[in-house]
């Protein structure tokens, strides 16, 4: 997608590319990060914030995953928190009744300095970390959440692995400098040394605010092959899940059998 600050074109734009994937009852479909709302800055996202459970936002993601039959995942909306002047980045799972499964607030915040037409981002003046870890089911396959800067965090995707993730979702708004230099690098290395799928949707293009987001949002295999890719533009990218791939490598590298580390949460 091409997100902008006003929700409304937001939600018509994933409509429309909804409408575009046709996408078959029980599939997962990813929306990338700040979907319904990019680069407003403060006051847009705590303008548009919903509290957990309720809001306009999360009744059109209810009503599509329902419409369609579908697990949809929206890469990122913003939800109240407790402080007044933030607010919480949020990845939302709704099942194919349009029920919310699961919520994974965002745990390592953008703040940076790129050398890019922006410069500087800082995630934290408008977003509170989060502190867990997020997964849902499909069945048997085991779904894990994350967003955009977590993949620079590789503990974080051995963590989930660990809690028995066969797919890890990356919704991202991801900068064309940034992305352009490690984006499919990260996404490769996470999927291959986890021995799981990633799916990582990204914003694309020149935004509004003269944001430059590098779109290239692809589906990575556990052996790091990219299955699909869209390049350029809008739309979207699609592969299938392979069960039996998944055993295979798994089963001829056992890598978490020969782990001498153990990780934890930071104090």
């Amino acid at each position: 997608m091409t997100s902008n600050g006003v929700v409304e074109d937001n939600l018509k734009q994933a409509e429309g590319l909804l409408q575009q994937a046709k996408p078959k009852a029980g599939d997962l479909v990813l929306l990338p990060e700040n979907f319904a709302c990019y680069g407003g800055g403060d006051k847009a996202y705590m303008s548009i914030a919903e509290h957990l459970g309720k809001g306009p936002i999360q009744t059109w993601l209810s009503q599509q995953a329902k419409l369609y039959g579908i697990y949809l995942v929206a890469g990122s909306v913003p939800t109240k928190a407790e402080e007044q002047h933030r607010c919480y980045t949020t990845s939302l799972a709704f099942s194919p009744a349009g029920e919310l499964l699961q919520h994974y607030h965002k745990l390592h915040l953008f703040d940076v300095d790129v050398a890019d037409n922006v410069g500087s981002y800082r995630e934290s003046d408008s977003f509170v970390a989060g502190e867990q870890l997020a997964w849902f089911d499909m069945g048997a396959i085991r779904v894990g959440m994350a967003i955009c800067f977590d993949l620079r965090f590789p503990y974080l995707f051995q963590l989930l692995r660990q809690q028995g993730c066969d797919i890890v979702l990356l919704p991202a708004a991801f900068t064309a400098l940034t992305g352009e230099a490690h984006w499919q690098a990260l996404l490769q290395a996470r999927a291959i040394e986890n021995q799981l799928y990633l799916v990582a949707a990204n914003q694309t293009g020149t935004h509004k605010n003269q944001r430059q987001t590098w779109g290239h949002s692809m589906i990575v295999d556990p052996w790091g092959r990219c299955l699909d890719l869209q390049p350029s533009g809008t739309g979207p990218a699609r592969a299938d899940f392979n069960p039996q791939l998944l055993q295979q490598v798994r089963d001829r590298m056992p890598v978490p059998l020969h782990g001498q580390l153990q990780l934890g949460w930071r104090e």
